[in-house]
């Protein structure tokens, strides 16, 4: 038998990879490719669309019949068309009456033509209801209509403060903007779009490294199980201690599920880029991508290492450990299934593990209290889904997540250990004599 605890592991991760890289695999791994590559492209493509859609918007409305219930003594209507001209460029108020009845006789068969009834709404607090009616056959679509009634409300407020007769110097205070910011010591301000960034990029890694783990786990014990009951494996093991053996299939699983990863993310970003380029050239010149502008930001403002290429390999490589982990767990569990029946009932608590690792990850983090989130970063098994993002956005330095992800890998060999030690109690046992697992000498010597 060869020496060493894990000899032998690179001959299991050759064999196990020509096992798991075959034709169906290599397809599958295009085809999601090229689907990732259009919806990537389908991104800009389609947020040009909608800013050219937007930027060239005009409205078809030509007259607006008022029936004014407000109550209020001054309805500011000539505030409507400040800043409106490209959008509602062809748009009047005409008086419609007392009632919306005789608004709609005024309007006769005009196509172009809506009712706005302004109504004083009763109540403890005094509001108000915009209530724009578009009468048969009219060439007015509900989202322009939409967009009028929304352009009203700013009217409307207007309108509110002159009625109540005050100065235009004070008046000009109220209408004055407010707005807060919090600020730290030794902290840059942020925008909106950093903060949502920073915010749910950890949200999408999490849910990422779920998705994976819990897609490629049935396949990890598909390939520590399949050929536990043939004379081939006792041959192996033979030649190879089961810790090796053991290590060599999560490794040779985690290689291939990598490449799908890189390769799908490669094809996502591909197509971003594409569609951006063909948005910019084609569709919308000038046109801005939010997304890039975002990260572009993020990746030049001086905010230590997050977002930094120090940051975002090591997130990576913490995002690859935690997946290997989870397949030495899945190894070790489907290592308890003495035949393929039983393989999906002891999968079912691999699946538990997983779902509550996850939602740990993901809720307790709410806290927002720094020692649950230490005890998550340690535990390997919820550090697996925090780390990367947390890496990532700058939540903990590159020496810590270095540390963390120290214990990550220790954890693998570890996980590795004991399903070697199942593996082999099962093979040559039968099951029988699993105290063996914790540390008995085993019957054979090995």
């Amino acid at each position: 038998m060869k020496k060493g605890l894990y000899a032998g592991w690179k001959d299991v991760y050759s064999f196990t990879m020509k096992q798991t890289a075959d034709d169906k695999y290599r397809k599958s791994t295009v085809i999601i490719a090229i689907i990732l590559l259009l919806i990537g492209a389908a991104i800009s493509i389609v947020m040009a669309f909608v800013q050219k859609r937007n930027d060239d918007y005009v409205s078809p409305i030509s007259k607006v019949y008022v029936v004014d219930d407000s109550g209020l003594t001054n309805l500011y209507l000539d505030g409507f068309a400040a800043g409106k001209e490209e959008t509602f460029p062809n748009v009047s108020f005409v008086p419609g009456g007392s009632t919306a009845q005789e608004a709609v006789k005024s309007l006769g068969t005009e196509e172009t033509s809506v009712i706005m009834h302004l109504e004083e709404q009763t109540g403890d607090a005094p509001s108000y209801l915009i209530r724009v009616l578009i009468p048969e056959n009219s060439q007015v679509s509900e989202s322009d209509a939409e967009k009028l009634a929304d352009e009203m409300v700013y009217v409307m407020q207007q309108s509110k403060l002159f009625s109540l007769d005050i100065p235009v110097e004070k008046l000009a205070v109220a209408l004055s903007p407010v707005s807060d910011e919090l600020m730290t010591a030794g902290k840059e301000e942020q925008s909106v779009g950093e903060e949502l960034v920073q915010m749910l990029l950890p949200m999408v890694l999490m849910l990422f490294t779920y998705f994976m783990v819990i897609l490629y786990g049935m396949t990890m014990g598909n390939v520590v199980s399949v050929e536990k009951s043939s004379k081939l494996m006792e041959m192996i093991l033979t030649l190879t201690k089961p810790y090796g053996l053991i290590l060599g299939k999560v490794l040779a699983l985690a290689v291939s599920a990598l490449v799908q990863i890189v390769l799908w993310i490669l094809g996502f970003v591909g197509g971003f880029f594409l569609g951006d380029y063909l948005a910019d050239s084609l569709i919308y010149p000038g046109y801005t991508n939010y997304l890039l502008d975002v990260f572009e930001l993020l990746a030049t403002k001086n905010t230590g290492s997050a977002f930094s290429i120090p940051a975002l390999l090591l997130g990576f490589v913490l995002f690859l450990a935690g997946f290997v982990l989870f397949s030495a767990i899945a190894a070790l569990v489907a290592s308890f299934a003495t035949k393929a029946e039983e393989l999906s009932t002891v999968m079912g608590y691999y699946q538990i593990l997983t779902v509550a690792a996850f939602f740990a990850s993901y809720m307790l983090p709410m806290q927002e209290k720094e020692w649950i989130n230490t005890i998550l970063r340690i535990v390997p098994f919820t550090s697996a889904f925090i780390l990367p993002g947390d890496l990532i956005v700058g939540r903990i330095t590159l020496l810590q997540g270095g540390l963390y992800g120290m214990i990550l890998l220790v954890t693998v060999l570890v996980m590795c250990y004991f399903a070697g030690m199942v593996y082999k109690n099962q093979i040559f046992n039968k099951g029988k004599n699993l105290l063996e697992i914790f540390g008995k000498k085993n019957k054979t010597g090995a």
